[in-house]
């Protein structure tokens, strides 16, 4: 009892948290920050896309020397790359697609991330709840074990009641222990995945949600996979317009004798005689293609991924609804009258822990199937599905 009084002792000075402020605390977190910033860290890509290379530069100086007379002789250039063709809008718009490709997924991994929260905290709550059941089966047969205990020394049970009921409570001992670090195991993964010290969880798991409908073309994934192919687009139409001649604009100035000068203006450009951009074009159609169809592998796999979600939530529901209505009220009933009749000795004590074990593994077979729904609305999270 003492073991017990200071197991409460502990909780009842843990702070509790609930899961909206596991949630809220999370998505400030440095893990999803760092992702955030390392999405943003693209913007510099879309910047360098908007702007002309910088201009080069070229100087001479020397002087030549003749059998009477020398002079000097000096020349500045200064050449400007263009960019023709549409090239920087090309550019910048593949950029741009990319950063969105890049929210999209940073999204995705939210969705993700905030699904193992949502399901980790459930299965705290879970077993924190299976803990207090176990406390509760454990109290009963503390009570049962001193009740037979008396009546052995009095000798009126046998000496094998006496033994089977103190071999239950020292059982009960064992699966209380158990349960504790079954739900303190829970928070350090719960604490781990969060970056939080959660020490105690708050919540209500008689409390499920409702899975609504999803249009499966919204999901962050596939929107990602359109915006790259997008952007795949734009690569394309960059790539053809730098396997054009690519033009290269200069001013020069030449001293061609004592304090006369020359001035004129260059132009270079490449000579497309050979399609070097043929190789940086085909891999963009091909990886266009194996985005268009990882998007339909993505559509279905979501599809049925939601559908069965649907389905499994609703069979859960069902078994849950089933064991309210007809199994647990009748067996809660029959393990009062047990106690009763026990103690009236109109049964012996192994047909009463026979009832009282059936009744509690009920118990703790509704909570698991409380559980599996939770587990169940994690991975509809995960597909996007509301909080």
């Amino acid at each position: 009892m003492y073991f017990i009084f200071l197991i409460f002792l502990l909780f009842s000075f843990a702070y509790s948290m609930t899961f909206d402020e596991i949630k809220e605390k999370s998505l400030n977190s440095n893990f999803l920050k760092s992702k955030e910033f390392e999405v943003k860290s693209f913007e510099g890509s879309i910047i360098k896309a908007s702007s002309f290379e910088n201009p080069k530069g070229y100087i001479e100086f020397g002087r030549v020397f003749g059998n009477n007379s020398g002079f000097s002789i000096t020349q500045l250039s200064i050449s400007q790359p263009l960019k023709l063709y549409h090239q920087m809008s090309y550019e910048k718009n593949m950029f741009l697609k990319d950063l969105d490709y890049y929210y999209l997924n940073f999204e995705s991994l939210k969705n993700s991330y905030l699904s193992e929260i949502y399901t980790l905290f459930y299965e705290s709550l879970y077993l924190r709840s299976l803990y207090n059941l176990v406390i509760e089966e454990n109290d009963l047969n503390k009570k049962t074990y001193e009740f037979v205990k008396k009546m052995y020394q009095l000798g009126e049970v046998s000496k094998l009641d006496f033994l089977r009921a103190e071999r239950e409570y020292n059982l009960s001992i064992v699966k209380l222990n158990l349960s504790k670090n079954n739900y303190l195991e829970s928070l350090k993964k719960l604490s781990s995945l969060t970056g939080l010290s959660v020490d105690d969880v708050e919540g209500n798991i008689e409390s499920l949600p409702t899975i609504r409908d999803i249009d499966i073309s919204n999901n962050p994934k596939i929107k990602a996979i359109e915006k790259k192919i997008e952007s795949l687009n734009y690569a394309y139409q960059y790539q053809k317009a730098l396997s054009k001649p690519q033009i290269t604009f200069g001013l020069v100035a030449n001293e061609i004798s004592n304090r006369k000068y020359s001035y004129g203006f260059t132009i270079d450009f490449s000579i497309p005689v050979f399609y070097r951009n043929l190789g940086e074009i085909v891999s963009i159609q091909n990886e266009k293609v194996s985005f268009k169809n990882l998007k339909d592998y993505e559509i279905e796999n979501l599809k049925y991924k939601y559908e069965s979600i649907k389905e499994s939530y609703q069979i859960l529901k069902n078994q849950l609804d089933e064991i309210d209505k007809n199994v647990l009220t009748p067996m809660k009933n029959q393990f009062l009258l047990s106690e009763k009749a026990y103690k009236l000795k109109e049964i012996n004590l192994f047909e009463f822990f026979t009832v009282k074990n059936q009744y509690y593994e009920t118990l703790k077979y509704r909570l698991d199937i409380l559980n599996q729904i939770h587990k169940v609305y994690g991975s509809y999270i995960e597909l996007g599905g509301m909080l």
